[in-house]
C-alpha cells in the first residue's frame, strides 16, 4: 500500500490560492473546468466550465469509436477557450492538472489523460489521475456550506453504476450494495427506448421530461417486476437487480401494439416503470441500512450523486425512506447539473487527493475498471 508523505506535495502553492484545470472524458461528454482553490476559506471557486456531449440521436446508444473522435475534436478547442477567457498562458499557468483516469471507456479516457499529461509536462505542473466515481462521491463537499464530513453513506447512481458506499475517509470506501446486472440509469434508458423515447443518449431524462406535469390515474395498471423478492433466499440479498424491466416493458408494448400511439397509455407505463425502478433502489437501500446497523451507527450524512440523482422523484422517495428507516440526519444532493458527468467533480476530487499528499506519475495509463475501494492501491501514485 502507498505510504503518504507527511509533507504535503506542492505545499508551496497550497499555502496560497491556486488554480486547477480539470478534464473529464470517461464516456461521451468532453468536459473541462477551471477552478480556483482558497485553502484558507476551505473552498474552491468555479471560474468556468464547458461541456460538449456527443450527439448520439438516432444511433441507439453510445459508440466508443465515435466518442473517441468526439473527444479528439473537442478537447483542444474547449481548453483553449477556457484558458483564453481566464488569461491563463505560459506566463500564468494553472498550478494543478486533474483528469479522469478511470473507470470508463478506455479510448475516451486515453484522450483526456494524454492531453492532461501534455499540459502537465508543458506547464511543469503536478498531475492527478482521478477516480471517476470518487468525483461523484465527493461532489457535495465542493460546497463547504453543506458540511459533508466523514464518515458518510453514498448512493452513486448513474448510467454506469448503482452502488451504496460507506466512506470513512478519503481513502476508505466500502461497497455495501452493488448491482448484479445493469445500472439504474441504463435500465431507465432501455425502458424509455422501449416506450418510444428518442433523444441524445440520456433517454431516462427524456422520459422524465415526458412525464412533466403528468397526473396518474387508474386508467392503466401494469404488472412490473419486483426483483429479488420472489425467490427463497433472495429477499434479503444485498444487491440491486434492474435488468428485468426492459424485457417486461417490451412485452407490455408488444401486447398493446394498438395503443402505441396513445400518449396517455405510454405516460402511465413510463410513470409506473420509473416508480418501480426507483422503489426497488430505495427498498434495497433501506434493507442495507437495516442489516448494517452497527457498522452505520455513527453515520449521520447521506449523499446521493451521479446522473440519476438529478431526478426529483428519486430524491423524494429516498428522503421519505431514510426518515423512517435510518439514523441519517442530513441528505445531500449536488445541483442537478453537477449530478451528471462534469469536470468540476474531477477538479474537486483532485484537490482533495493533492492536499492529502498525492501526485500521479507521468507513467499512468487509463483504467477501464477501477474499484472504488482501491483508490490508492494502484500503480503510478507518487
Amino acid at each position: 500500500m502507498l505510504r503518504l508523505s507527511k509533507t504535503l506535495v506542492g505545499c508551496n502553492i497550497t499555502k496560497r490560492g491556486y488554480k486547477v484545470l480539470a478534464i473529464e472524458t470517461s464516456c461521451d461528454d468532453t468536459c473541462v473546468a477551471l477552478m480556483e482553490r482558497d485553502p484558507k476559506k476551505d473552498r474552491a471557486k468555479l471560474l468556468q466550465h464547458v461541456k460538449k456531449t456527443l450527439d448520439s440521436t438516432g444511433i441507439g446508444g453510445i459508440i466508443p469509436t465515435k466518442a473517441f473522435d468526439h473527444h479528439q475534436s473537442q478537447i483542444s478547442a474547449i481548453t483553449r477557450e477556457i484558458l483564453k477567457n481566464n488569461s491563463i498562458d505560459a506566463f500564468n499557468p494553472p498550478d494543478l492538472i486533474c483528469v479522469t483516469r478511470g473507470p470508463g471507456m478506455k479510448g475516451s479516457l486515453s484522450i483526456g489523460l494524454d492531453f492532461a499529461k501534455g499540459l502537465s509536462v508543458a506547464y511543469e505542473k503536478p498531475l492527478i489521475g482521478v477516480h471517476h466515481m470518487l468525483g461523484h462521491l465527493l461532489m457535495p463537499r465542493f460546497n463547504r456550506d453543506t458540511n459533508v464530513e466523514f464518515p458518510f453513506l453514498s448512493l452513486l447512481i448513474s448510467g454506469g453504476h448503482t452502488m451504496l458506499v460507506l466512506t470513512k475517509s478519503l481513502f476508505e470506501h466500502e461497497v455495501l450494495c452493488n448491482t448484479i446486472d445493469v445500472a439504474c440509469g441504463d435500465a431507465l434508458d432501455k425502458v424509455a427506448r422501449e416506450i418510444g423515447m428518442t433523444g441524445n443518449s440520456n433517454l431516462g431524462r427524456e422520459m422524465d421530461k415526458f412525464l412533466k406535469d403528468f397526473t396518474p390515474t387508474d386508467a392503466f395498471q401494469f404488472d412490473l417486476p419486483k426483483p429479488l423478492q420472489n425467490k427463497r433466499g433472495r429477499v434479503n440479498q444485498l444487491n440491486f437487480a434492474l435488468g428485468a424491466f426492459q424485457g417486461k416493458v417490451r412485452e407490455i408494448m408488444e401486447n398493446n401494439s394498438h395503443l402505441k400511439g396513445d400518449s396517455n397509455f405510454r405516460k402511465h407505463l413510463a410513470f409506473q416503470s420509473q416508480l418501480a425502478i426507483f422503489n426497488h433502489v430505495v427498498t434495497k437501500v433501506a434493507l442495507t441500512l437495516s442489516l448494517n446497523k452497527e457498522k452505520l451507527s455513527n453515520v449521520k450524512n447521506f449523499v446521493c450523486s451521479g446522473g440519476v440523482a438529478s431526478n426529483f422523484t428519486l430524491r423524494r422517495l429516498l428522503n421519505q425512506s431514510l426518515k423512517v428507516n435510518s439514523n441519517v440526519e442530513n441528505c445531500f444532493y449536488p445541483d442537478p447539473w453537477l449530478c451528471t458527468d462534469n469536470a468540476v467533480m474531477i477538479g474537486w476530487a483532485g484537490i482533495e487527493l493533492f492536499e492529502a499528499g498525492l501526485v500521479s506519475e507521468m507513467t499512468i495509463c487509463p483504467m477501464s475498471k477501477w474499484n472504488i475501494n482501491d483508490i490508492i492501491n494502484v500503480d503510478d501514485w507518487q
